[in-house]
């Protein structure tokens, strides 16, 4: 009996160290071609990211420029059923913009993970090429054919000698319109002109309150936006509250849309307008002036808009 126990036991562990030898054996061969495709894994992606096309995706000043494209991506809000986007709004790029430019560019400030803290040049100028007018412009540059080697060089030469030129110039945006104007309507703009810059007319003193003159202050501002004027008293004073004279403006005022407006005036020392309308206004005093003496005032009128221009 024990001999058949014995036999039988040691078949079982024959039977189980067989089993187990194949098991490690198969766990071993996983195990190498595990160690295998994770040397194949790594070679494949060590050999990528050492490719010259991902070195160059990894420069600050491609990064920059990729980050200005990447600003005009609207992002998705949420993730919903029907995604939604967030509208972006539009930056402004002012003429300033140019002083900063250096070459070599500026480059944006990245961290290792690839997150930017400082954006660079380019990041403006790549968002810029997004812009409608930007692509309008330099699509339309393009032609059906394309140009011969003869033409190639026109382009080429006019463009070299226009920057060459502009590069000299100081002129003005308003200079850099009118210019404009010139080339594509043959006309010159007229030169705007400030219709209340004139002189406004003062008229005839008002003697019966005692009024000798009135006059501009020799040497001073005279126009319609601003003056300074001179009231002398006769033999008698000039009473408070009472006319002394009427001016007229040299251009009615008027509004945006060329309605006729009331200016706001507004005099030093108590002097005041009485009856103002689009055309003039009558002066009054709060205190008198004694007689045979004078007193210079100041007077400010506006209609609160911009400057008017004809």
């Amino acid at each position: 009996m024990e001999t058949k126990s014995s036999a039988a036991l040691l078949g079982l562990v024959t039977a189980a160290v067989v089993s187990w030898d194949r098991q490690d054996t198969e766990t071993q061969r996983r195990n190498r071609n595990t160690r295998d495709d994770l040397r194949d894994i790594t070679d494949r992606f060590n050999s990528y990211i050492a490719r010259g096309e991902q070195i160059r995706s990894r420069l600050p000043s491609v990064m920059s420029a990729l980050l200005g494209l990447a600003l005009a991506n609207p992002s998705t809000a949420s993730a919903v059923v029907l995604p939604t986007t967030t509208k972006l709004t539009r930056p402004e790029i002012g003429g300033d913009s140019v002083g900063d430019l250096t070459w070599p560019p500026k480059t944006g400030t990245f961290d290792d993970h690839g997150n930017v803290s400082e954006i660079g040049e380019l990041t403006r100028t790549f968002l810029a090429a997004t812009f409608q007018e930007w692509r309008a412009w330099n699509e339309g540059l393009t032609q059906d054919k394309s140009p011969t080697l003869a033409g190639l060089t026109q382009i080429n030469t006019a463009a070299h000698q226009m920057i060459a030129v502009l590069s000299t110039l100081n002129l003005t945006a308003a200079q850099y319109a009118a210019a404009w104007l010139k080339v594509f309507t043959g006309t010159v703009a007229q030169p705007t002109v400030d219709v209340h810059a004139g002189s406004p007319t003062i008229g005839a003193p008002n003697v019966a309150n005692n009024v000798a003159s009135v006059m501009f202050v020799a040497g001073s501002v005279k126009s319609d936006r601003a003056m300074r004027i001179r009231i002398t008293a006769g033999a008698a004073n000039i009473g408070a509250a009472t006319d002394v004279v009427t001016i007229a403006f040299s251009s009615e005022w008027k509004d945006s849309s060329g309605v006729p407006v009331t200016p706001a005036i507004i005099g030093s020392q108590g002097l005041f307008a009485t009856t103002p309308t689009s055309t003039g206004f009558t002066i009054q005093l709060q205190q008198g002036i004694t007689n045979g003496t004078f007193v210079d005032f100041s007077l400010m009128v506006s209609n609160g808009g911009s400057v008017a221009i004809a």
